[in-house]
């Protein structure tokens, strides 16, 4: 069909007013019955009718766009955690406009300016920075902001994050009841990550009345770290590793491979996996799975609801529980 398809010729076949078909492109279904959105919805896909955006926006003052900030693009979870955004704004007008930090301060300010300018309506932020100053321009605008994986702190945006805190005291217990006398912390830089010190924080108070030494070691450019690692792991006391994300976790299996350092008989090894590879390899690894799907998708649906509905942001920290899977390694 050549002739451009209107609202009013929409609205006319479905035997419904412009002001109805309208509510119904705009996602505003109070008050309206089952079968009047059943019959637009079939009007609209017998026409091929796409809404002008261009218009949609003048008309709402509304970009219909939602800014997302991430930390770094190429890491799994985060490929993972966009998914779930995705899909919580699959059935909705709004479009996503991704903007990757590449482990960068500067260039997240820059990302989040940019983000602004294009007048998004919301932004999911990944924190670089747990410090609030660093976000002021975000609470200079009066725009809603959920931060996901980490957060600022104090808390100045709701956030959906993993319990971290929690699974590290679990993984403590384990450390305990498994009789490892040392636990060597793999992490690339702690400070100012949130999720990152909650995991250290969570195992290192857990274990600090006890005999059980804690030795944080971060990974840096060079190889400094696998030096430390080793020399650790060369004292006769029996170590457990405890690798705080999934490319670290992968980092320290490769190491120890090409040293042939075995686990479990050598060391023991647990860590953070988001990839679901930790299962296919002998020994098996033992692994904290988080839910980066569904910490996406809960940050999204909220964000949603107060776009859609003027639903409050309440400042909180919805925490997404993790599983602990226990294999060979430890």
């Amino acid at each position: 069909m050549n002739k451009k398809i209107t609202i009013n010729e929409i609205a006319k076949s479905a035997n419904v007013s412009k002001t109805t078909v309208s509510r119904f492109l705009n996602k505003k279904y109070e008050n309206m019955s089952e079968a009047t959105k059943t019959k637009i919805e079939e009007t609209i896909k017998s026409y091929g009718y796409q809404p002008n955006r261009q218009a949609q926006t003048l008309k709402t003052n509304s970009s219909l766009t939602i800014g997302i900030s991430v930390a770094d693009l190429s890491n799994l979870y985060t490929s993972r955690l966009l998914k779930g955004i995705s899909q919580a704004v699959l059935d909705t007008n709004y479009q996503l406009l991704i903007m990757d930090a590449d482990n960068h301060i500067e260039r997240e300010l820059s990302n989040l300016q940019m983000l602004l300018n294009e007048n998004v309506d919301g932004i999911i932020l990944q924190p670089l920075s747990h410090l609030p100053a660093q976000y002021q321009l975000l609470t200079e605008r009066n725009l809603p902001v959920i931060q996901v994986d980490r957060y600022v702190e104090p808390f100045t945006f709701p956030a959906v994050v993993s319990d971290n805190f929690q699974k590290s005291l679990e993984i403590a217990d384990l450390i305990q009841a498994k009789s490892y006398e040392q636990v060597i912390v793999i992490a690339n830089k702690i400070s100012g990550i949130s999720s990152r010190m909650n995991r250290f924080d969570g195992l290192s108070n857990a274990l600090f009345d006890t005999s059980i030494a804690v030795t944080l070691i971060e990974i840096d450019l060079d190889d400094a770290w696998q030096t430390h690692l080793t020399s650790l792991i060369q004292k006769n006391i029996r170590s457990a590793i405890f690798a705080l994300n999934g490319q670290v976790l992968w980092e320290v299996v490769r190491y120890l491979q090409t040293k042939h350092i075995q686990y479990p008989d050598d060391v023991g090894l647990i860590g953070y996996d988001d990839d679901n590879f930790a299962d296919l390899i002998q020994p098996g690894i033992s692994v904290i799975k988080q839910e980066p799907l569904q910490i996406g998708q809960s940050a999204a649906d909220q964000l949603l609801s107060n776009l859609q509905n003027n639903a409050p942001l309440s400042i909180e920290n919805m925490r997404i529980p993790a599983t602990i899977e226990l294999r060979e390694s430890i």
